[in-house]
Order: structure tokens, then sequence, then C-alpha cells
């Protein structure tokens, strides 16, 4: 209560120096005219009470008020409800209260913001761990038939591992343009840098390739580049039971295109968005819906643009529109 009672005075220290000048010049006005003291000493008597009266009853309020803040210090940064401060008595005070809203608000947003980011990417792990069980659960049986099928083995693996570097781009997903690194690329080498990985699935499901052309360079990030291809061709080879896959490069158009399954109308709006997996996942249990939303996240970070076509029973192709310029000028 003391160190209340210190801070009270101190903070209208003016206040009452300027009291104590007023009644000083009125005493010495008094003395250099001679008047009579008792006029002053009223005047000095009453001024003192309605003093005294101001100061218990601006005391009381100040006690109110600094309790108030000091609930809000303690409370007020996890509360989600808006902050209710003490009326301001001044305008400065008003303006100022008007700001620690505003901060606390902004807080209280990115304190939910940072929630609901948390929870999302609890929600995708669960997508992802849902899908990686799959190729783990081949690995296991065929480790119990006490069969040696290599070429199985191997396959199985291969998806653990490109599941693996999904999740791994998947937490990478918030890249800045430092991450960036764009150039001039020739189409033809990339497009075989990726054939190369998946050449192993080419052979294992019996699927022809047919190479149109490819000679032409682009504008992109070589890393994420591949990434998209990757995702794009791993869906292609997944849902391609025999047949064949298509890749052409035409007026900073690629396309990759198969005769799977195909895709059916009504899932064509929605395969890029995070967790569909469309009536082709669902059926075969096989797909978390995080690669086509990555994809096309990625295309737009580095000036690209992904579009989708498909029939039914006839195969689906995906196209990637390159840009003319590097997206940053």
């Amino acid at each position: 209560m003391l160190k209340l009672v210190g801070s009270f005075i101190y903070e209208r220290r003016m206040l009452y120096l300027l009291y104590l000048l007023i009644i000083g010049l009125s005493g010495f006005t008094f003395y250099l005219h001679t008047f009579s003291w008792e006029p002053f000493l009223d005047q000095a008597l009453f001024t003192v009470f309605v003093l005294v009266l101001y100061s218990v009853i601006a005391f009381y309020r100040y006690v109110r008020k600094q309790k108030s803040l000091k609930l809000l210090v303690d409370n007020v940064v996890q509360a989600e409800t808006p902050a209710i401060f003490p009326k301001a008595d001044t305008q400065e005070e008003y303006y100022y209260q008007e700001m620690v809203r505003q901060l606390l608000a902004e807080t209280n947003r990115g304190r939910i913001k940072a929630q609901q980011d948390k929870q999302e990417v609890y929600d995708d792990f669960g997508l992802w761990m849902h899908q990686i069980k799959t190729p783990v659960a081949a690995l296991d049986l065929l480790i119990q038939s006490g069969e040696t099928r290599p070429q199985e083995m191997k396959a199985e693996l291969f998806k653990v591992n490109e599941y693996l570097q999904l999740m791994l781009n998947y937490l990478r997903q918030n890249l800045d343009n430092q991450d960036l690194m764009i150039q001039e690329l020739s189409v033809d080498a990339v497009v075989k840098e990726v054939l190369r990985k998946y050449a192993f699935f080419f052979s294992q499901k019996n699927l022809q390739l047919e190479l149109k052309q490819l000679e032409g360079t682009v504008l992109s990030d070589k890393k994420w580049l591949i990434f998209i291809l990757e995702q794009v061709l791993f869906n292609a080879i997944k849902y391609t039971s025999d047949g064949k896959i298509t890749i052409a490069f035409y007026g900073q158009q690629l396309t990759i295109q198969d005769s799977g399954i195909g895709i059916r109308s009504e899932d064509l709006p929605r395969v890029f968005e995070k967790g569909y997996t469309g009536y082709n996942g669902r059926e075969q249990q096989r797909a978390s819906g995080l690669g086509l939303y990555l994809s096309r996240k990625v295309a737009d970070k580095i000036g690209s643009r992904l579009a989708i076509e498909s029939k039914i029973g006839e195969g689906t192709t995906v196209s990637i529109f390159f840009p003319k310029k590097r997206p940053m000028e």
C-alpha cells in the first residue's frame, strides 16, 4: 500500500508542487501588503480540505485502475476475448489503450493462426502415415512369406523413399524466394533425369514410354521442377496398369499423358486441394492427397501453372505451363 501511495503522489507531484507554489505566493502577497492573516488561513484550510478530498477520491480510483491493469498484464495475452481496459482519464491515455488493443488483437490472431497451422500439420501427417503404411505392410508380408523377391522388395522400398521425400518437401513448403534459383533449364535433360529414377517401374509394370518433342529450355528452379515432375510421373505410373506414358514439350508447355484409369469429372476440380484423394484414391487406398497439392503450391512459387485433364478409362494429362520471363521480374 505504501508503494502505491508513493507512486500516486509521485505521478501527481506537479499538482502538489503547484498548490504549494500558489499558497506560498498568496502568503507572500499577504505579507507584502500587511493584510490580516485570518483570510489567508481560512483560504489555506479550505483549499487543503479540497485537495485532501480530491486526493482520497483520486487515490481510490488509482488503486482500482492499478488492479485492473495488473489483471490485464497477467491474463490478457493468453485470453481470446478482447481486452477490457479501465476508462481512460486523458485523450493521450485513450490513444495508448487503442494501440495496446491493436497489438493484443494481432498477437491473438498470430497465436490462433499458429495453433491452426500446428493442427493442420498433425492432420496432414496422419494422412501421410496412412499412405506410407501401404508399402511398409507390403514389405512386411514379403519378409514373412520367406520368399526371395528382390524386385518387389526394391519397388516397395522405393515407394517408402518417395513418401519420405514427399513429407520432407511438405515440411519445407513455406519456402521463400531465397530458396529459389530460377535459371534456364534444358527440358530434355531434366525430364530424362527424372525418368532414370523411375525406369525400374516402367520395366516392372511393362509400361511403354513415348518421348516426343523435348527440345527447348524453360525458366524454372531445377530442384522444385524435378519435385513436380516426380509427383506427376509417380501418379501416372501408379494409376496405369498397362499401356503407355507420353511426355512432350511444345510452346512453353510440358505434358505428361498416361493411359491409366483416369479421374472422374466431379473429382477433377478438386484434385489440387490438400487432403482430397477423389474416388480413385479412396477406392485403392493409396493416396494421401498431398502430392498434387504440393505440386501446385510449388508451381506457384516458381512462376509456373499446373492444369489437368482426364477421362475415366482413357487416362490423364497433366500440363505444366512455364513463364516466358523470370517470375521475379
